[in-house]
Order: structure tokens, then sequence, then C-alpha cells
């Protein structure tokens, strides 16, 4: 028994792995979309998580067991499915759009790599969890490598940083949330992200069609919209959540990964990790 779980606990890992080389293509997408296609950040962002809460919607609907759980969902969880929502997607995505907007990618990958060591650390007194010497060193690692990989003069702006600053402490916090949430046990990783997701990109969404100008989409901006939204988050979740949350519910000591779970901001350090 102890065999197959850590074989589970291994294939839960390699494919958040997987998913997470994917989601670091995303820092690259993002870029193309606000230098090259003009794309507003917060619009941008707010196109993006809608889109994919619209395609895991599609994939909800079509299971009465998914459609019945989300009906079972009571009021205080409602509360903390909607507050995970806004601090995840509408303060962490809106922030890290708007830092990678307004600098070099590789800087505020830097300054979110602090987020694996925030989460384990606080995760001790927020969750009671026992954190061990092996995490934190992990999560000192990556902030550290981060730091040494990214060295030099990274073209940093005052709104850039503060961007960031947010970006960090609002995905430190839904981390912590989204792991609350989850060892409760009462919804499936699907259910938690698609309604999180939903609340929080809307209101994303509209917040930046409000305040920003309505963009322009030619083909290739909508191409890139389709592919974050479709591929990089509804399929990547579909593909990697569900094993890797199954590994983080059966632990009740996270690992470095399971601490963070980011992607390029697992990113190659960050937010583009999923709550659930």
């Amino acid at each position: 028994m102890l065999d197959t779980d850590r074989r589970s606990h291994q294939r839960a890992l390699w494919t958040a792995l997987f998913v997470t080389v994917l989601w670091s293509s995303s820092w690259v997408l993002i870029r193309i979309g606000l230098e090259k296609q003009s794309l507003p950040p917060l619009t941008f962002a707010g196109l993006r998580y809608f889109a994919a809460a619209l395609v895991l919607w599609s994939w909800v609907g079509s299971s009465p067991a998914r459609r019945s759980e989300v009906a079972s969902i009571n009021a205080s969880t409602w509360i903390q499915l909607v507050a995970l929502g806004l601090i995840f997607y509408t303060v962490t995505q809106g922030a890290q759009f708007i830092a990678i907007g307004a600098q070099p990618a590789a800087t505020t990958s830097l300054l979110l790599a602090p987020t694996p060591l925030l989460v384990a650390v606080l995760s001790r007194g927020s969750l009671e969890e026992a954190v061990g010497i092996r995490q934190v060193g992990g999560a000192t690692l990556i902030m550290v490598g981060s730091v040494v990989f990214f060295a030099g003069d990274l073209g940093a702006t005052v709104i850039g940083v503060t961007a960031a600053i947010v970006a960090l402490l609002a995905n430190t916090t839904s981390s912590l949330l989204g792991r609350s949430v989850n060892r409760q046990r009462r919804l499936s990783p699907i259910t938690v992200t698609v309604v999180s997701m939903t609340f929080g990109a809307t209101l994303l969404l509209t917040v930046g069609l409000v305040v920003e100008e309505v963009p322009r989409l030619e083909w290739t901006a909508l191409l890139i919209v389709a592919w974050l939204a479709v591929v990089n988050t509804a399929w990547a979740f579909t593909l990697g959540m569900p094993r890797f949350v199954a590994s983080l519910r059966s632990n009740q000591r996270p690992s470095t990964t399971q601490c963070s779970s980011r992607s390029p901001s697992l990113p190659g350090s960050s937010s583009e990790n999923h709550p659930a």
C-alpha cells in the first residue's frame, strides 16, 4: 500500500512538473500580448481567465454529479470561494499582468520567487502544518537560485515592482486559502477552481473594461488569449490538478512543490498556478 501511495505521489509530482513547464510558456505569450499586441493588462488577464472559466463550466455542466456538487455548496463555502477568486484571480493575476507589462518578465519572476518560502513558513501557523527543514531549504534554494540566475540590471520600474509585490502577497494568501479549502475535502478541485475563477475573472474583466481602453483584438491577439485560456489554463488544469491535489490532500506536510505549485511564476515562479 505504501509503495502504491509513493508511486501515486511521484506521478502527481511529475505531472505537476509537466504542467509547470507548460504554464511557464505563459510568460512569453503574456509578454507578446502586452508588448506586441498592445493588450491592456487587466483586460488581457480578465479575458484569459473568463474564457477559461467558460471552458471549465462546459465540462462541469456535462456531468450531473459535478452539477449537483456545485448546487450543494453552502453559504460559508461560497464566501471562501468568492474570497479565493478575488484574491487569486482579480488581485494576483491582475497585478502580475501589470508587472509583466511594466518591466521585463525576468524581473517580475525574481520578485515572485519568495512565494514558496512564504507559504512554507506561514502554513505552519495558519494551517498548523509541520514544515520540515527540507521544505524550507528547498523553497529557499528556489529564491536564491532565482537571484543568481537573474542577477544584473533587470530594468525594474516603480510600477512593475509595486505590482509584483502585490502579486507576491496576494498569491501567498491565496495559496494558503486554497489549501485550507481543499483540505476540507468537501469539493472537487474542478469545482473549487471553476467557481473561484468565475467570480475573480468576471470582476477582473469588468475592472479592465472600465479603467482601460477597450482593445482591438486582431487574429494574433485572439489566438494568444485562446491558447492561454484553453490550453495553459483549462486543459492544463484538467491534466495536472486532479492528480496533484489528490497527492496534496494525502500529505499533512507540504513539499516545496506543494507549497507553491507555481508556474512561470512557477511561472517559473509564482502565480500561474491555480488555487485548487
